[in-house]
């Protein structure tokens, strides 16, 4: 393989939580004719983190619900690991891309703490995070795993911004997407994508799904969510589903609401829309 053809790419690479719309996001990018995303891996969403023995994986930084709380998840460009990084993880990766595209795209969630790191090993990187509300993405990972915590997915998911807005600064080329924006207007946020990494039109929108949030947001309204093979219906469990519930929202409110969020948006999903589409590039 030759390792030059490296030069010869632009690389993008998508972070955000378990179940926030980084597969839809990758996908969408891999439909333009520009560009290619890792593809028949044979490994879980084509991650590009099960295909290299680099960094860590986010089974090993603690799963979905613990990844950004472990002390080492967040790399930047002073990490050891850097010295040839990009060498090894291009040969690691190059094998499931279209060589022939000249923006080639990876995307694992924990690519939201780790931006700076992958930047050092390839210069000229894009960044896209995506941010989708914490109540849909803790009770969509409840859906992959019963046991995991609420608490916790949600203690995970804010350190995970806070990571991210710490390294945004640093980073030369970076845009944050909120799921929401996304799903509620596919074609003004495929445009902003295609205007981002620059490569005209050619994305399809038409891959992108609304409407997501809902389900979600009147599960955590009515205490109806499941915590184990069957759903709450006792008295003594329904007492303590919305106990959990409060305890979150009185923990996590301000916390969130930083990121544009607010446990208000449950009961209130048509009346408030979060801000838009931020994006920042460097020169």
């Amino acid at each position: 393989m030759n390792l030059t053809g490296m030069t010869d790419h632009r690389f993008v690479f998508i972070g955000g939580m378990h179940r926030s719309g980084t597969t839809p996001i990758c996908r969408l990018i891999g439909t333009h004719p520009k560009a290619s995303r890792l593809i028949d891996t044979g490994q879980i969403e084509d991650e590009g983190q099960f295909l290299q023995s680099v960094y860590p994986t986010d089974d090993a930084l603690g799963g979905m619900v613990r990844f950004a709380l472990h002390p080492d998840a967040h790399m930047t460009e002073d990490s050891p690991l850097v010295a040839g990084a990009g060498e090894r993880l291009f040969r690691a990766w190059a094998p499931y891309w279209d060589l022939s595209k000249p923006l080639l795209c990876e995307k694992t969630p924990a690519n939201m703490v780790r931006s700076r790191f992958l930047q050092a090993a390839f210069p000229n990187a894009s960044f896209i995070f995506v941010s989708r509300h914490p109540v849909a993405c803790a009770l969509a990972i409840r859906k992959w795993d019963y046991r995991a915590p609420l608490a916790l997915s949600i203690r995970n998911w804010v350190a995970c911004h806070r990571t991210m807005a710490e390294d945004l600064p640093h980073l030369k080329r970076s845009l944050v997407i909120r799921y929401e924006d996304l799903t509620a207007d596919p074609v003004s946020g495929a445009c902003a994508i295609e205007q981002f990494l620059d490569i005209g039109p050619g994305l399809d929108p038409s891959l992108l799904r609304s409407g997501l949030n809902a389900r979600y947001f009147d599960s955590w309204a009515k205490r109806t969510f499941r915590r184990g093979p069957q759903r709450w219906r006792n008295v003594l469990k329904r007492i303590w589903c919305e106990a959990e519930v409060r305890t979150i929202e009185a923990r996590y409110e301000r916390a969130i609401s930083a990121f544009g969020y607010s446990f208000r948006d449950v009961a209130c999903v048509k009346a408030r829309r979060v801000a838009p589409i931020v994006a920042t590039v460097g020169s």
